[in-house]
């Protein structure tokens, strides 16, 4: 009973209200007259303390042992097998949406600039938080927060439209017009992972290996911020793309013939 309280739009406020009081670190330093070097340290450590601080506030508006519960599941029988079919269902979906993205939509605003990102990524604390502390913090907040409360409040409409509502205020959230598209994209994949196999680990996984593909990227092309020369051109990018559509395929029919056996045993 306790849980069906909580309201979808605190967990939004949480991680906007976290980046806010973060965000003022790089600013009261920068007025100190830091150099440029010493300020791109404190934005990685501004990030650090953001993602920190909502997982403070998470865990005091929503049971530490509830989220613990659910995410259990994704390990055991039947939910580690579909743990790991939607892992592989996301992966040529993350390729595929960026070379899209990079191919089709190149002018999109970019509000982040290329400076700041890798001021955050080639430092060690950036990586760790981008890579593996932002993505589980994320995912306890919408996919554990937000999603669980639209399933719960509004189960009549089905899991859709819980996954759909939940991309898109993911994909809002990052408040840069160029990863919208991609957030959207793979908040559906990230919520269809949390609500086929019931269990956060797979949501994480596959947020974790998203941001850690984007760092490797950065680093060994720190010169291009493009997936399409990373892959070393057009004709290689086109070549993944297909052979990313062929194994999505696969993946697809994997998982319904999962669902269809659970359908006969049921």
């Amino acid at each position: 009973m306790e849980q069906k309280k909580r309201k979808w739009w605190v967990y939004p406020v949480i991680f906007l209200v976290s980046q806010l009081v973060a965000g003022l670190l790089p600013v009261v330093l920068s007025k100190t007259g830091m150099q440029q070097n010493v300020f791109g340290g404190a934005i990685t450590l501004a990030l650090l303390v953001a993602n920190v601080l909502a997982l403070c506030l998470f865990f005091c508006y929503r049971p530490q042992s509830i989220t613990r519960t659910s995410t259990m599941a994704g390990l055991k029988g039947r939910g580690a097998r579909r743990t790991v079919l939607a892992f592989l269902l996301a992966l040529p979906l993350i390729f595929l949406v960026n070379i899209v993205q990079e191919a089709f939509f190149p002018n999109i605003t970019d509000l982040v600039g290329d400076e700041m990102m890798k001021d955050i990524m080639f430092n060690p604390l950036g990586l760790l938080t981008v890579a593996v502390l932002g993505p589980v913090c994320e995912e306890l907040l919408f996919r554990g927060g937000v999603q669980t409360c639209m399933l719960r409040q509004y189960p009549s409409q089905g899991p859709g439209m819980a996954i759909a509502f939940t991309a898109v205020i993911f994909s809002l959230i990052h408040l840069n017009p160029a990863q919208m598209p991609a957030a959207f994209t793979l908040g559906l994949a990230l919520g269809f992972a949390y609500w086929w196999t019931g269990s956060l680990i797979a949501p994480m996984a596959i947020h974790v290996f998203n941001n850690s593909f984007a760092c490797v990227v950065a680093q060994l092309s720190p010169d291009e911020d493009s997936i399409i020369q990373f892959l070393g051109g057009s004709l290689s990018a086109g070549i993944v793309s297909i052979v990313s559509l062929f194994f999505l395929m696969i993946v697809i029919r994997a998982v319904r013939k999962e669902g269809l056996e659970e359908e006969q045993k049921g």
